[in-house]
């Protein structure tokens, strides 16, 4: 069951990490032309908090297989 958890975290980071690429609209995934962001807004924000959580799930996941 673990193994499952981490797979899947593992993936989603991938995917949010992605999608929150500084300075391109869109992400990079899309390819479009960059611009300079100070301050997260909406989406931009949520994606930064999801990829944060997803990651401590990852790394206790981690540790938990470890023990």
């Amino acid at each position: 069951m673990l193994d499952v958890i981490q797979i899947f975290s593992a993936i989603l980071i991938i995917v949010l990490v992605l999608f929150q690429q500084r300075g391109a609209e869109g992400g990079v995934l899309f390819g479009t032309k960059t611009e300079f962001f100070f301050k997260r807004r909406g989406l931009e924000k949520t994606l930064f908090y999801l990829t944060w959580i997803f990651i401590l799930i990852f790394v206790l996941v981690s540790l938990l297989k470890i023990v």
